[in-house]
């Protein structure tokens, strides 16, 4: 079989599949390819880029950001189908926020939520819509469609003004 055969075949495809155009000229389309742990870095600098534009000051450690003595966990996701997102391995470590940030071809979300909105006496808060236990109960999984937010995390951005607002109260 050529190669040619295999782009044709590939190419006729590509219309069943509406998610995979979707990132064609994105600005955040390169970091899609790449493995999961670089996704986790580049997620950290977007965040303490995004935080420091707005007057923050951001340290960053191995895997988590400190603004004002607080430690921050921060979780990047890309647009899943259906449009929607989903923050994974948020384990019950030492941290006071999650900034959940959500990237879309052209959009993007963050939340900075509390530790005991996702994890409550060392259990996932599965009370929670679109909150999981993951790896028999020692990650929590947060699936988001920004279209239609949960009522418990409307408070706690959305947009990055709505982020960075959010980020002036608590931090």
């Amino acid at each position: 079989m050529s190669f040619e055969t295999l782009e044709k075949i590939t190419n006729s495809l590509i219309s069943e599949y509406p998610e995979s155009n979707a990132w064609a000229g994105s600005p955040f389309d390169w970091i899609r390819h790449l493995p999961s742990g670089s996704k986790g870095v580049i997620g950290r600098h977007i965040a303490s880029g995004l935080l420091q534009s707005y007057g923050f000051t951001p340290t960053a450690s191995k895997s988590h950001l400190r603004v004002n003595g607080q430690v921050i966990l921060v979780r990047t996701a890309m647009m899943w189908q259906q449009g929607i997102i989903k923050f994974q391995n948020l384990r019950d470590s030492n941290f006071q926020h999650a900034i959940c940030l959500g990237l879309y071809p052209r959009k993007a979300f963050a939340w900075l939520v509390p530790k005991d909105e996702i994890w409550l006496n060392g259990r996932v808060r599965k009370d929670r819509i679109g909150i999981k236990s993951q790896h028999k109960g020692a990650d929590a999984w947060v699936q988001v469609d920004p279209e239609n937010l949960p009522p418990w995390l409307t408070a706690y951005g959305g947009t990055s003004d709505e982020f960075v607002q959010v980020a002036e109260r608590a931090l």
